[in-house]
């Protein structure tokens, strides 16, 4: 009894992987991770989003740094007190 067990569940088990492996699509060769970077990075619309980006970074950075000069003038003032 366990042997026929075995069998069938051996049966069922070698059924399901050759089936899995049936219906997958014939593997391509895969690009390469640095080819996938690569082909971003010189997109076109990627270069557009990279340097609206940079620009917005530059004016928040800007209105960021005039914010904390205001603050430490205010502090400075306060100590002097």
């Amino acid at each position: 009894m366990r042997t026929k067990a075995l069998l069938i569940a051996g049966v069922a088990v070698a059924g399901y992987v050759l089936g899995t492996r049936a219906t997958r699509p014939v593997q391509q060769p895969r690009e390469s991770l640095r080819h996938q970077v690569e082909r971003l990075w010189t997109d076109p619309k990627a270069r557009k989003r990279r340097a609206k980006r940079a620009e917005q970074l530059q004016r928040d950075a800007k209105r960021t740094a005039k914010r904390l000069a205001k603050q430490a003038r205010a502090k400075a003032k306060e100590v002097r007190r």
